[in-house]
């Protein structure tokens, strides 16, 4: 056998390993997004059962941002320190561990400790994307997989609201069989990191150095400032959005549904962005996203038919979330296969930060009904998005 024909057949064999670790991964992934909102589509019913109050239920989801912010840099640093196939284990194991805390007890304390700990690993399943990619993946490949990764969390989300109402409270011991399956999947069939045996001796770069390297970076600094501002105005939505359109008497059911075309729209076009982005440039991408969303923002505060506001959903999902895996690959591709972890999870914490400051300063707007001075807060935010895009978003294109 001749030395090409042996590095065509470990090329081959190589193609399942990788989409193996990936489809793990995005189970993982979608299934984190799950856990999150595993009660708040039966909040009265849970609280009914365990003889808690509706935001005792509420901090069961809560937690999960709470956590995020102070554990997201360790999880980075911890990414960036260990083979993929160990923080893929780490992650699998966990979250069965976690879901299995919750079904130990009857009482509340249980699902509040397994919730905790679902959150406390939820750093670590988010910013794995850019690791996985760069290590597991060609470069022509990366934004593939990221893509992948990316469907699956909206699909969680997405799984959550439209399962769990079925499915109630009482299948807790699914999730424990599921998560206990992919954490053996992860033990048996995820081989070696291909890079782990031929990684170059010598001292790794500082996490200082690194750090340093990507806030003095502009494409770094503009995606994520752009992202705090998309994720916190995505979050403001989906939280308020029952609210903002029962104003014009549309029914809770309906609202549910102009969400979830929001959802199924931004995960199509996700698989979509790949071939869009090798023909328009990230910065136009951006820019097209913030302001298209103005006026989706204007039908959502205004419109009282069902069919427009469904419209506006699919717009809106296709504008805000399709471009989430081109933004992670500029991110991890600013910071360098080294930091890939660093920077994703630096990402992702501005991107949390962002939601709970939107969520917070639009509590008391819908307390007090406030909603023409909601939209013109939204509009004014996708302004300065806009602005960033226009400014200093990235030229960068994608090849075919």
């Amino acid at each position: 056998m001749s030395a090409t024909d042996g590095k065509d057949r470990g090329r081959a064999t190589m193609i399942p390993m990788r989409y193996r670790a990936l489809t793990i991964y995005a189970a993982l992934q979608a299934l984190m997004q799950f856990e999150w909102l595993r009660f708040a589509p039966i909040t009265t019913e849970i609280a009914s059962q365990y003889g808690v109050s509706p935001s005792a239920i509420g901090n069961l989801s809560l937690v999960f941002p709470l956590l995020f912010i102070p554990l997201a840099l360790p999880a980075g640093l911890l990414l960036d320190r260990v083979p993929v196939r160990t923080s893929l284990r780490i992650s699998a194991v966990g979250m069965a561990l976690a879901a299995l805390l919750r079904i130990l007890g009857p009482s509340y304390g249980f699902l509040l400790a397994g919730q905790v700990m679902f959150s406390v690993l939820q750093p670590l399943v988010m910013a794995l994307v850019a690791r996985l990619a760069a290590v597991w993946f060609a470069e022509d490949e990366r934004l593939r997989a990221t893509e992948i990764s990316s469907m699956a969390i909206f699909a969680g989300l997405g799984l959550a609201f439209v399962l769990v109402p079925v499915i109630g409270f009482r299948t807790l011991w699914l999730d424990v069989a599921v998560l206990g399956a992919l954490a053996v999947s992860t033990l048996l069939w995820v081989p070696a990191d291909p890079r782990e045996a031929a990684a170059t001796p010598g001292p790794r770069p500082s996490w200082r150095s690194g750090m340093l390297a990507m806030l003095r970076a502009p494409a770094f600094l503009v995606v994520t400032a752009y992202f705090f501002l998309a994720n916190g105005y995505f979050n403001a939505i989906s939280t308020w959005l029952e609210s903002i359109l029962h104003r014009h008497g549309i029914d809770p059911q309906t609202a549910g549904i102009v969400a979830l075309c929001m959802l199924i729209s931004g995960i199509v076009c996700m698989a979509l962005i790949e071939r869009v982005s090798s023909w328009l440039s990230l910065r136009m991408l951006m820019l097209i996203a913030a302001l298209g969303s103005i006026g989706v923002t204007v039908v959502l505060f205004t419109s009282s038919s069902p069919v427009v506001l469904g419209l506006a959903g699919i717009l809106l999902g296709a504008t805000l979330l399709a471009p989430l895996p081109l933004l992670i690959q500029v991110v991890a591709k600013s910071a360098g296969e080294e930091h890939a972890g660093t920077a994703a999870s630096l990402f992702f914490l501005m991107g949390n930060a962002g939601a709970a400051a939107f969520i917070a300063a639009f509590e008391p707007i819908a307390d007090a009904g406030q909603w023409t001075l909601g939209c013109c807060l939204l509009i004014a935010m996708l302004v300065v998005q806009g602005v960033l895009a226009a400014i200093g978003g990235p030229r960068q294109r994608w090849p075919a």
